[in-house]
């Protein structure tokens, strides 16, 4: 019985030797099947994310490649809307003599329904359209450069030929309007001569006409039928200081004919040689009258 007994023992310990031994999980020696089960799944708690990633995953694919050509649809449609309307529409004419003028500055302003410019104290409203100076407007500048922006032929600088002389269109408009202002209270005050002739207020009236329906203004004037319109709106205007200072850099120094000299024998060279040092007289007034609907809406949008 001893002798079996050592038998089986020792074929115990040789079992024992052959034994494959994993390595340890969770505590236990062999790989059981509860421990496989446990494998997988700790497993599956320790990638949840991914697999919930590389599930999704086709659909993200799907959804990008439906939004791709959802949005190539829409700009082929809209490109072909824009070229169809562009070539419904006749190309903007340019004449090639058009000249070509650099953009003004612009600032917001308001109109004042009166100012002093229309005050009844004549000796104070008088006084200062006689200190306007159109002439201001005249310009010279090179020749060469002018005929490259497409400005007309016109007569040369006295003084110099290589320049060219012009008359900027502000400058002429408000001459115009200094004339038509003078003949007007000249025939109210039933003057025997006339400063301008009937023709030439005639002319100023009809450029302010052309040149009004060429701005073709839209800005919308409130009303109240109380005879204002518009007063103290803003406009956007582009900015005279600009305007006078260019015309001063360019300077033709031209005066107008003197008071009291006649003009059909005041001889054209005599209007050169005399620089006014950047002044033209122009300012924007100071408010005038009482009107109660005369402050426009300020505040926040």
């Amino acid at each position: 019985m001893f002798g079996i007994k050592l038998n089986q023992s020792k074929l115990s310990s040789m079992e024992r030797d052959n034994t494959a031994y994993a390595p340890l999980r969770n505590g236990t020696s062999s790989p059981s099947e509860k421990d496989s089960e446990r494998d997988h799944e700790d497993h599956l708690y320790e990638y949840p994310a991914r697999k919930r990633f590389s599930r999704f995953l086709p659909y993200c694919v799907v959804f990008l490649l439906l939004v791709t050509n959802v949005l190539t649809i829409a700009e082929l449609v809209a490109t072909k809307y824009l070229i169809v309307q562009v070539s419904a529409r006749e190309p903007e004419y340019t004449p090639k003599s058009a000249a070509l003028v650099q953009q003004m500055p612009t600032k917001w302003k308001r109109f004042n329904w009166w100012t002093e410019y229309s005050d009844k104290n004549f000796t104070e409203t008088d006084a200062l359209w006689e200190g306007i100076n159109p002439a201001h407007g005249f310009i010279a500048v090179d020749r060469e450069w002018a005929k490259s922006q497409h400005w007309q032929e016109t007569m040369p600088f006295p003084s110099d030929p290589s320049k060219n002389v012009y008359l900027l269109e502000a400058y002429h408009l408000i001459h115009c309007v200094t004339v038509i202002r003078k003949t007007f209270w000249e025939a109210i005050h039933g003057a025997e001569e006339y400063s301008f002739r009937p023709p030439h207020a005639g002319h100023c009236i009809d450029m302010l006409r052309q040149y009004v329906m060429c701005k073709a203004d839209n800005t919308p004037l409130y009303v109240f039928g109380d005879d204002t319109a518009g007063d103290e709106q803003y406009r956007k205007c582009n900015d005279w200081d600009a305007l006078r200072d260019y015309a001063t850099d360019n300077s033709a120094c031209y005066r107008d004919t003197p008071p009291g000299v006649d003009k059909d024998t005041f001889p054209l060279g005599a209007h050169f040689g005399y620089c006014d040092e950047g002044y033209d007289g122009m300012k924007d007034g100071e408010r005038r009258g009482n009107w109660k609907h005369g402050v426009a809406f300020d505040g926040p949008n």
